[in-house]
């Protein structure tokens, strides 16, 4: 469209003015000598509007025609020699308009111009676009429109990113589930997103408990047991759709020490792509709650101190109970049930923290389930107190080959999950 105005007749005779538009923009140049920006992004405008008549042109006004769906931002300079001789400013709405001005004529080699630069924040459907310029006189000028900047809004991606908490109370011990979401509300594909969550201290990544959305898993990554920065990639998300962005929704649990201190944790999630998207991140998000559990949580563990052991031989068992719970537990016992063949023969060393301890239990020789306690075992908080109980089996007639021992345990206060050894001995003939 060619705005071109009849410029409006001064009484009596005068020499004429002529308006030369020259367009430009600083939107980064294709191939096409086009200006090239992705969705939404801010990009400036500059004209120039040049006199190369005899005589000035009075009462000029500017009005910028935008693109559908862009938006004026906001001035950036002013230039020229133009004479401001009355005040006008853009609206807040609208096309932005700017008056009003003598250009005077231009005199031997001297330019006389107006140039008014501006931001503007282009809008957010991909596609070509053409910027307009319309231009009022109160004077006879002939106007040139000149070439008009031609933009275009490339189809890209864009991300957002959120993370919740599932419930926002939780005590210690337990499990804290979390969700992170990232739509694509962009044009595009967004390819290889990868998701990174830093967890509070204290909290550590349990399990991946689903995934939806439309998106496409690429590459299976995921994070290893009681990692503090878990990770997961990586996955092609596709652009919105009828108004509906692509989605990709992770849920995860996080294991909550006992030692952690009763108060309000957050997290740091991020979001990175292998193309076209920036990093973002998000800090003090999904907050949870931590309140003292009610039971004291306790971990067992069970390991032959040997691979191997022969038949009518003996084996040397180390068991480890664990407290990192801000509460001691109170009269523990624990108790160890021998393989088939196994038999308990005597008692090494029993230490708590380093010292040794005693236990009013003592196993009789030959048990096949040995016992040993109470005990109570200090609060340990993150780094942990533990029990250590180190005894001796005598085999006899245990089939050759892995046999596993199990630990279990009781408590006045605490709840305590038992183990098995993860390696178990091997029997060998001899």
């Amino acid at each position: 469209m060619l705005f071109a105005p009849l410029a409006l007749s001064a009484c009596g005779p005068s020499a004429g003015s002529r308006l030369v538009i020259t367009q430009s923009t600083d939107a980064p140049s294709g191939a096409d000598h086009k200006g090239h920006l992705s969705p939404g992004a801010f990009t400036g405008i500059t004209l120039s509007i040049r006199n190369t008549g005899a005589g000035p042109a009075r009462g000029v006004t500017v009005e910028d025609i935008l693109p559908a769906g862009f938006h004026y931002y906001e001035l950036t300079t002013l230039g020229g020699n133009a004479i401001r001789t009355a005040t006008s400013e853009p609206a807040a709405q609208g096309n932005p308009s700017w008056g009003t001005w003598t250009i005077p004529a231009e005199n031997g080699n001297t330019v006389s111009a107006l140039v008014i630069s501006f931001k503007v924040q282009v809008a957010l459907n991909p596609g070509d676009y053409k910027n307009q310029v319309k231009l009022t006189t109160s004077t006879v000028t002939e106007i040139d429109p000149g070439d008009p900047v031609a933009l275009v809004i490339e189809p890209r991606p864009s991300l957002t990113l959120t993370a919740a908490a599932a419930t926002g109370q939780v005590t210690t011990g337990s499990l804290a589930t979390y969700i992170i979401s990232v739509a694509n509300v962009g044009s595009a594909v967004a390819k290889g997103v990868a998701v990174s969550v830093s967890l509070a201290p204290g909290f550590l990544y349990s399990a991946t408990t689903g995934y939806e959305g439309n998106s496409i898993r690429v590459t299976a990554v995921d994070p290893p047991a009681s990692s503090l920065l878990p990770l997961w990639s990586s996955w092609d998300i596709p652009g919105a759709s009828n108004g509906a962005p692509g989605l990709l929704r992770l849920t995860f649990q996080a294991r909550i020490l006992a030692g952690v201190v009763p108060g309000l944790y957050n997290l740091t999630a991020a979001v990175t792509s292998t193309r076209d998207v920036p990093a973002q991140t998000i800090g003090n998000t999904a907050p949870v709650a931590v309140g003292k559990g009610s039971r004291v949580p306790i971990t067992m563990t069970v390991a032959p101190t040997a691979p191997y052991a022969a038949q009518n031989g003996t084996v040397t068992y180390v068991i480890v109970v664990e407290n990192a719970a801000t509460d001691a537990a109170q009269a523990v016992t624990v108790t160890d049930t021998l393989p088939q063949g196994f038999a308990y023969q005597s008692t090494n060393s029993i230490v708590i923290n380093g010292k040794n301890a005693g236990s009013r239990l003592q196993p009789s020789a030959g048990s096949a389930t040995p016992q040993w306690g109470p005990f109570v075992v200090p609060a340990g908080g993150f780094n942990g107190a533990t029990l250590v109980i180190t005894f001796t089996a005598t085999i006899n007639g245990a089939a050759l080959g892995p046999h596993p021992n199990v630990v279990s345990g009781n408590s006045s206060n605490a709840q305590i999950t038992g183990g098995s050894d993860q390696s178990p001995v091997i029997v060998t003939a001899g």
